[in-house]
């Protein structure tokens, strides 16, 4: 059995990696490598800085690890249990290619970011010389089955799928929910409506009296797996506490169960005390913390 590796591809490799994520969830059940609907919605952020391991056998090599960016010198790493071994090799790898990337005799951080409760790739962190520092993100998990929350909306409030003409309007929101600067506009959402995972009956708006949206949630649905991330999801800052996304988040798990999913998850969840209410009055109780691990290089 011979193990190489080299850089990603995204024309040859991009459905390659997005059937070894569906397969390495179905074999395992682990959340500990990233989701398909997670990897689509990166990808092209994620190409350069991108190196794939693969088990070299006969005509048909087989990935069985990924080192990949989400911004400079911020790793994750996704491997199959089986090939755990190799966690030390993408460990290093990550490390020189960061150092070949730097400025000369700058010093910096690179961080690689592992979900909690991770022992073997711990360790080989810690053997390197990194440190755990403060949480990176959180990931919240609703069982698929369990019952459906009725809320009703607020009188002359209603819910409806998006419409290609919303892109600006719900961007717009998205900028000012969530701070992203001017670069997230309507294109980046007309772009997202192309991937594999949109359901247009699953974007899905809280429409207020005067007519304008100030409430919404997607459910990315992979095709092949089933797997459903919950991104993004807000509401206006005038418009809450009214109970508009308790009934919005009913009404997408109602028409969500049509797909028949098989995981239903927040992959960038918030964790504040408003969000933390919202995630337990609907469901999503099962949480998962992801770290930040540092190592200084000189």
């Amino acid at each position: 059995m011979k193990i190489v590796s080299r850089p990603y591809e995204k024309v040859g490799d991009f459905n390659r990696v997005m059937s070894f994520l569906r397969e390495t969830f179905t074999e395992t059940g682990s959340l500990h490598n990233w989701l398909p609907p997670r990897f689509e919605g990166s990808s092209d952020q994620m190409a350069s800085g991108t190196r794939l391991w693969e088990e070299v056998e006969g005509a048909s090599p087989r990935i069985v690890g990924i080192a990949n960016p989400e911004s400079k010198f911020v790793y994750f790493i996704q491997i199959h249990p089986d090939y755990s071994y190799l966690e030390g090799e993408l460990i290093d790898w990550i490390i020189e290619h960061s150092k070949s990337t730097k400025p000369e005799n700058e010093v910096f951080k690179v961080s690689i970011v592992a979900l909690e409760d991770n022992p073997m790739r711990e360790s080989a962190l810690q053997m390197r010389g990194f440190e755990r520092g403060p949480i990176y993100g959180i990931l919240r998990v609703r069982p698929i089955n369990d019952p459906i929350p009725d809320y009703i909306l607020p009188e002359g409030y209603r819910i409806r799928s998006v419409n290609p003409e919303d892109f600006e309007e719900i961007a717009a929101g998205i900028r000012k929910v969530f701070g992203h600067g001017e670069w997230f506009t309507g294109r980046t959402l007309e772009n997202t409506a192309k991937a594999s995972f949109y359901v247009e009956d699953l974007d899905l708006v809280v429409v207020a009296p005067d007519g304008s949206i100030v409430s919404f949630c997607t459910f990315r649905v992979d095709p092949e797996s089933r797997i459903t991330e919950l991104e993004p999801m807000g509401t206006l800052p005038d418009y809450r506490r009214k109970g508009l996304a308790k009934a919005l988040l009913a009404e997408g798990f109602r028409r969500l169960k049509t797909y028949n999913p098989t995981l239903l998850y927040i992959g960038g969840a918030a964790d504040t005390p408003e969000a933390n209410r919202l995630y337990t009055v609907t469901g999503f109780n099962e949480r998962y913390d992801y770290y930040y691990w540092y190592k200084t290089i000189a």
